[in-house]
């Protein structure tokens, strides 16, 4: 039995270790708490077009650079998911994919206006999704092999012409222009991307795509443009890129400012360009999470670097920038989107 001194002195180191204790306890869940969300997590991207078009590219490349800006440095594992253009990915992100933030998509600019004319077949609401950001703002292109006798569009208005329709743009647009401007674009369906419809057209199945990016045009197919095997028919936009001063934009054959403003809401999604998304339904701390980590991502030097090397040009638009662009296209005035809506509920 010890003395009263030795007692004391037990009494007197015990306090400050049982303080120590409770302050530990009180501490070590909060520590926990602030452990990064991602941390030991698989994000998943799913992208939706086929692997080896432009679409793919640009979500492996940026899938390759993220996850530094990401805090808990997930895995990033790419997914291709194709289907009428982006609409089979863009459904299952919508209403299958889990609503936490470990599943995003790149998909289809097309998809931002799509519920407006196939409200059946989309089943999600733009405006409610949450928009990342996009890598790119885009030019669309028609793009016709070497020997087609179309050179113009006033050739197009003449000549009946077969082009791959890969859903999204390449069918979106080709449709339109007949409807509005008195093409003759015979849409090919049924090809699963850009890269297998311009194969087709490299075998002569078809004479053209029309709505391919020039981004995709400079990324892969960068030696066929060189060497002739294809050429630029036209812009399907509402601007010209400043690349290409000398090919004319199809807008400048609408007729009437009611052509004009239909083709101008089929060409509205170009803004937002190649967007990634994540489900309505995740929390507003992840989804800013996802945000900064793409702009970050967009500058960061070593991902600049490697977009250059890969032939890839970047003009990157923020998630909010994207989320205004979406709620603007969702004010279209009724009396427009009920002049396209006929030429494009059936895709042809």
């Amino acid at each position: 039995m010890g003395s009263a001194t030795d007692n004391f002195a037990i009494r007197k180191w015990r306090k400050p270790f049982i303080l120590f204790s409770a302050f530990f306890a009180i501490v070590q869940p909060a520590q926990a708490q602030q452990e990064p969300f991602y941390k030991d997590k698989t994000l998943r991207v799913i992208v939706g077009s086929a692997p080896g078009g432009g679409y793919d590219a640009y979500a492996r490349l940026v899938s390759d650079h993220m996850r530094r800006h990401i805090p808990g440095n997930p895995q990033i594992v790419v997914q291709n998911m194709p289907g009428a253009g982006s609409l089979v990915a863009m459904n299952h992100i919508a209403n299958v994919a889990p609503k936490d933030g470990t599943v995003i998509g790149a998909i289809n600019a097309a998809m931002t206006t799509h519920p407006l004319i196939k409200p059946d077949s989309a089943k999600f609401d733009p405006r409610k999704m949450n928009w990342i950001g996009s890598t790119l703002r885009e030019y669309h292109i028609g793009v016709v092999r070497e020997n087609s006798p179309v050179k113009t569009v006033a050739d197009a208005q003449k000549l009946e012409m077969p082009v791959a329709g890969t859903g999204g743009s390449t069918t979106t647009y080709p449709v339109i222009a007949n409807a509005i401007l008195n093409t003759k674009f015979k849409v090919v369906a049924g090809y699963q991307g850009t890269a297998q419809g311009m194969l087709a057209m490299e075998r002569g199945e078809v004479d053209g795509v029309i709505g391919i990016t020039w981004a995709s045009i400079k990324a892969t197919q960068a030696a066929a443009l060189r060497d002739g095997k294809i050429r630029l028919l036209a812009q399907f936009g509402v601007r010209k890129h400043p690349e290409l001063p000398n090919i004319p934009l199809v807008l400048d054959a609408a007729k009437t400012p009611e052509d004009k403003a239909a083709l101008r809401l089929v060409f509205s999604s170009q803004d937002v360009g190649r967007p990634w998304v994540a489900p309505e339904g995740v929390p507003a701390q992840t989804v800013a999470i996802l945000r900064k980590a793409f702009d970050d991502t967009m500058t960061d030097p070593e991902f600049t670097a490697d977009a250059a090397k890969r032939k890839l040009d970047l003009d990157p638009t923020s998630g909010v920038e994207i989320q205004a662009v979406v709620e603007d296209i969702f004010k279209t005035p009724p009396a427009v989107v009920d002049r396209i809506k006929p030429f494009l509920e059936g895709g042809q």
